[in-house]
């Protein structure tokens, strides 16, 4: 019997997916293109502590003191560690060499530039920029280029581009000289009154460069974890809630800034804080855990968030993976202020607090949750239960699941009919007709479904989340 594939095109529903980035596959000797792998990395750091930081989470290096050198890359691959590094003759000679997974352009163009002689040039103009991106592409085109911008991404007014400050249209030429596009801005540190301690500034960063970027790129940002070159140092909670709100927002992968001049230089001040460390561990593990469902698809139209408190909102990311959905949300504040979630398709059910110990429950499509400070909370819910059982072991696949505006069965079936059942039991047919490929449905209420399709003598169901309506 020959392969059927079906296409059931919705025209009137809609899933909205933001942040997918570029396909990592594209980058045949880049980034792991495992969906449970996720970027964290530290910046410029001694390659000697490379199994510690790996002990901790740490997945990547990014940039090599006046390398890459032969000893460092050896070290680095002894330890396991990949490392995105500059494209010298060494790096060049490394090309069938897996530890080596980026290469990297100089860091914070985008900023006034050293003279060398204690004064400032104007920042480098974006075509230098595109030019060293399209060398750095003809010398190897199988790995990412890497590029990290200034504060004034999301700090507009920075005074640190010096004659290029204000100017963000130069911001999406910048970009056109990378893969992936990465900034950095550490508000608790700052000696900036208008951003010390406004966390929110981080995902700030993000939001513009996605916006800059089309979407079509992968965005980074720095973490502050140490002192800097301030008296202030960022708690672990706060280092938590920057993660996350950039997380939230769309960030596909992050790094820890290591150093500090205060109260002395230290470069690796992260690795020996005895305190900050193991917190960063922490988070670093639950990312991990998480990464497979941070990979996937943003959910729109499922759930929405109120504040009981106007002035302290609370941002959310929806995920669906396997058979829950999970909402990841943070206070974008430093107050206090009562969540309330209203989500569509699951009127009642319980509601697990992932790493928390506690529990939540769902009346009437909605719970409520107490976030205080900038507050981090991660939730999981199951799927209804429809009570329908899969008459047989499914021969058919469905992609994707949760929807697109395209639905593709692949199956061996010969398919006699399809129809659609939300959570209250209301069908939607589908009809079919001998040899159709194309079915087109009227319009569907957002919700949880159960697809059917059924043959002469077999039945099959899916379980299919549909985001929003036209």
């Amino acid at each position: 019997m020959n392969k059927l594939k079906l296409v059931v095109i919705f025209l009137f529903i809609c899933c909205l997916f933001e942040g997918k980035g570029q396909d990592k596959t594209l980058w045949e000797n880049g980034l792991p293109d495992d969906p449970a792998y996720f970027p964290i990395a530290v910046w410029l750091q001694d390659p000697d502590d490379a199994a510690a930081y790996k002990s901790g989470g740490i997945n990547l290096y990014i940039g090599l003191w006046q390398g890459p050198t032969e000893d460092q890359l050896s070290t680095l691959r002894a330890a396991g560690m990949p490392v995105m590094c500059s494209q010298n003759s060494t790096g060049l000679n490394h090309l069938d060499d897996s530890i080596i997974v980026g290469w990297t352009q100089q860091d914070e163009p985008d900023n006034a530039q050293s003279d060398g002689s204690g004064g400032y040039d104007p920042c480098i103009e974006p075509e230098i920029i595109v030019a060293n991106y399209d060398d750095i592409k003809e010398g190897d085109p199988t790995r990412p280029v890497y590029m990290n911008l200034g504060q004034g991404v999301s700090y507009i007014d920075w005074v640190g581009r010096g004659t290029c400050t204000g100017d963000t249209l130069s911001y999406p030429e910048y970009i056109e000289g990378c893969d992936i596009i990465s900034y950095d801005i550490y508000p608790v540190t700052s000696k900036y009154d208008l951003i010390r301690n406004n966390l929110w500034y981080v995902p700030q960063g993000i939001d513009n460069l996605r916006r800059w970027s089309g979407g079509v790129k992968p965005v980074w940002c720095w973490i502050e974890t140490t002192h800097i070159n301030s008296e202030n140092k960022p708690t672990p909670s706060q280092v938590k809630a920057e993660v996350w709100m950039a997380l939230v927002h769309g960030a596909k992968g992050f790094g820890y800034f290591c150093h500090e001049w205060v109260p002395e230089f230290n470069a690796n001040a992260l690795l020996d804080d005895p305190v900050m460390f193991p917190a960063v561990s922490k988070i670093n593990t639950q990312i991990h855990q998480l990464a497979a469902i941070l990979n996937s698809p943003d959910i729109h139209g499922v759930v929405s968030v109120g504040s009981s408190n106007a002035g302290v909102p609370v941002d959310i990311m929806v995920k669906h993976h396997e058979d829950s959905l999970y909402v990841f949300a943070v206070s974008m504040r430093n107050g206090t202020t009562t969540a309330t979630f209203s989500v569509k398709g699951i009127p009642d059910g319980e509601v697990t607090v992932i790493s928390e110990d506690r529990e939540l429950t769902i009346s009437d499509g909605t719970f409520e949750d107490l976030y205080e400070g900038y507050g981090v909370h991660l939730y999981k819910m199951s799927l209804p239960n429809t009570g329908v059982e899969k008459e047989t072991a499914a021969s058919f696949t469905i992609f994707p699941n949760p929807c697109s505006d395209l639905l593709t069965i692949h199956t061996d079936l010969p398919i006699q009919y399809l129809s659609l059942t939300d959570m209250t039991g209301k069908k939607v047919e589908i009809p079919a007709h001998p040899g159709e490929k194309q079915y087109d449905v009227s319009r569907i209420i957002p919700g949880t479904y159960i697809l059917q399709v059924s043959t002469i003598d077999e039945i099959h169901h899916e379980k299919i989340l549909i985001q929003n309506a036209f």
